[in-house]
């Protein structure tokens, strides 16, 4: 058996940031490996984007720097055994620009060994919509909205299950590092068939985070100018 050697690397995929609670659940970070209780100088840290994040040794309290300075629950302890006590770090309430690449490196003064997963931080967004209005013009305009998402989600219109042709997508970037984003598009109303199923539908790309917004069209003669969405359905996951 080799001296040292991680054998697991327990990063998810992505994680699901919901601004809204109080107490989310810590993103944990774990790193499993073998090491020969008598091996000297044992070192381990944590790196995003190949930057010392956390470090531990076991004869001192686990260190995080700057970057992750009081997000990282360092009373934490994954196991009881002296050389494995503080090898996962618990990371508290992360933020959006936590995304990247997690490397967890174990080196002791006669070996080194690291392995590395990717890692997604999903920001919920705090408004869905969709929406559609008749136009003077014979035309019906389709809107669906993301506000306050990260990171930027893909919007795709449908009707009766077909893609809708649209505008490219809009979005802004704002402050906070999360996104608006918007699309629309157009359509005779003599080429809608009524009833009709209108969905919009966000994902973001790479990850299984899915959401979709529905309202059924019915044809009427008249001026009105906008129609509220008579139903809504939100389809949602993330893997953790």
């Amino acid at each position: 058996m080799e001296q040292l050697c991680i054998i697991n690397l327990k990063v998810p995929s992505t994680y699901l940031l919901d601004q809204t609670s109080k107490t989310p659940d810590p993103l944990i970070l774990d790193c499993e490996y073998e090491v020969d209780e008598n091996e000297k100088g044992f070192v381990l840290k944590w790196l995003l984007d190949n930057q010392p994040v956390y470090q531990w040794i076991p004869s001192k309290n686990p260190f995080p720097f700057q970057s992750f300075k009081n997000r990282v629950d360092t009373s934490y302890v994954v196991s009881q055994e002296h050389m494995h006590k503080h090898r996962a770090m618990a990371i508290i309430k992360p933020l959006a620009n936590f995304t990247g690449e997690y490397m967890c490196t174990v080196q002791t003064y006669s070996g080194i060994d690291r392995k590395s997963a990717k890692l997604k931080i999903i920001v919920r967004e705090s408004k869905f919509d969709l929406s559609y209005y008749l136009n003077g013009d014979g035309y019906i305009t389709v809107d669906c909205h993301a506000r306050d998402i990260s990171p930027l989600p893909k919007l795709q219109i449908r009707i009766n299950d077909e893609l809708f042709t649209t505008d490219n997508l809009k979005s802004v970037r704002g402050e906070n590092g999360l996104y608006n984003a918007s699309i629309s598009g157009r359509i005779r109303k003599d080429q809608l068939e009524s009833p009709a199923t209108i969905e919009c539908l966000l994902s973001i790309p790479e990850t299984n985070y899915n959401k979709r917004r529905s309202t059924t069209y019915y044809g009427r003669s008249g001026s009105l100018k906008a129609l509220s969405i008579s139903c809504s359905t939100d389809k949602s996951s993330a893997t953790g």
